[in-house]
């Protein structure tokens, strides 16, 4: 499967970049977005709102395509662990951690996504193996995250587990990357449709259960929010990632992770006023400059 995968991987061409930016851009508002929902809407309620609405709409589109995919023990297995770990985990590590930290910290920590592919990738796949000069790019990226970490500590308060719940939210991400590989020749429509509704399988009996949609208190403002999220970072988004993955392998996507933090810091900035702090620009910088130094290294061959 790897060598399959392999194949079918092909150098970034300006319309994969133009993809990664379209999806960072996106993604960039997702905190944002995130911040104005969570006023009503739990961290669970919002990540099951958006599945399911992003779901249905993916659902439809696929029918009204006529796409299909046989189903196997394999394939059912791949979907439920993408569902979880691509939308179901995060995005509800993300609404909690967002409860105890600003938009601007949460993308920042999100950018740690790709030295997490990089380390899962070197064990599970061959798309890029580790040299010293990536893990230089390593250490000092998560330097990065460490910054941000100490500058928690130092203020008090719960922005500490937040800050660790955002990471562990980014190493999902990373490694339901590498599952979408394996998925390689399944319609992307089709793949993100079957990750939706396995999350939804996952979440709706828990949104239930905590928080029954009757009793659900909402404002116009978190309610729009909640929608945009649903369409914009979950199923538009969603597309492109898989898209993405697919043609230009993981590694490369993981790439988002250092775009996403600035548009978030834009967005916040604009919208929400969040002047960013000198240690989230330190933490940028360090994240930055671990992601540069990490693909000075030649680029893995790929074909087409």
């Amino acid at each position: 499967m790897q060598e399959l995968n392999e194949h079918r991987l092909r150098k970034p061409l300006v319309q994969d970049h133009i993809r990664l930016l379209g999806a960072a851009a996106i993604w960039g508002g997702s905190f944002l977005l995130n911040e104005i929902a969570l006023v009503d809407f739990s961290p669970v309620a919002i990540a099951a709102y958006r599945i399911v609405v992003a779901a249905i709409i993916i659902c439809l589109i696929c029918r009204w395509l006529g796409l299909g995919v046989n189903l196997t023990r394999r394939t059912l297995i791949l979907l439920g662990g993408i569902g979880l770990l691509n939308s179901a985990i995060p995005f509800t590590l993300i609404g909690w951690g967002q409860l105890r930290i600003d938009s601007a910290t949460t993308a920042i920590l999100l950018a740690s996504s790709p030295f997490a592919t990089l380390l899962f990738s070197h064990f599970m796949t061959s798309d890029d193996r580790f040299t010293w000069q990536k893990f230089m790019g390593l250490l000092l990226g998560f330097s990065g995250v460490i910054v941000l970490l100490g500058h928690g500590l130092l203020q008090g308060s719960g922005s500490i587990s937040g800050m660790l719940a955002v990471v562990l939210a980014a190493c999902c991400y990373s490694m339901s990357s590498l599952l979408i590989r394996q998925l390689t020749g399944m319609p992307i429509l089709v793949l993100v449709a079957g990750t939706l509704v396995a999350a939804c399988i996952v979440l709706v009996p828990v949104l239930l259960v905590l928080h029954p949609p009757w009793q659900q208190v909402w404002h116009s403002d978190t309610l729009s929010a909640l929608l945009v999220l649903a369409l914009g970072p979950t199923a538009v988004a969603y597309v492109l990632r898989a898209q993405i993955v697919q043609i230009n392998g993981a590694v490369y996507m993981s790439n988002v992770g250092y775009l996403i933090p600035l548009f978030a810091m834009l967005w916040g900035w604009i919208f929400l006023s969040q002047q960013p702090t000198v240690a989230m620009w330190i933490a940028l910088s360090l994240i930055l400059a671990g992601i540069a130094v990490g693909q000075r290294s030649k680029t893995p061959r790929q074909t087409g």
